[in-house]
């Protein structure tokens, strides 16, 4: 189920996973997106999700790939 972030309308939910934007200038670290398995480069924005309650459990997506997974209602 899709919920707006009312801080972030924009950016799509998935019901039991919490999600926020990484900015540009926030990233400072290569990452690997779950979803496609391409780098995420430091300096590139993009979007940190974890399951609610297990925070170190978050992983790095590209945009575009947590829009993806959400409009489908799965991550894998």
């Amino acid at each position: 189920m899709l919920r707006p972030d009312p801080q972030d309308p924009w950016l799509p939910r998935l019901a039991g996973y919490e999600a926020r934007r990484v900015p540009a200038y926030r990233a400072a670290k290569d990452y690997v997106c779950p979803a496609c398995h391409n780098t995420i480069s430091a300096g590139i924005g993009h979007v940190v999700v974890w399951p609610v309650e297990w925070v170190e459990d978050r992983r790095h997506w590209h945009l575009h790939c947590w829009r993806t997974a959400t409009r489908r209602g799965r991550l894998a």
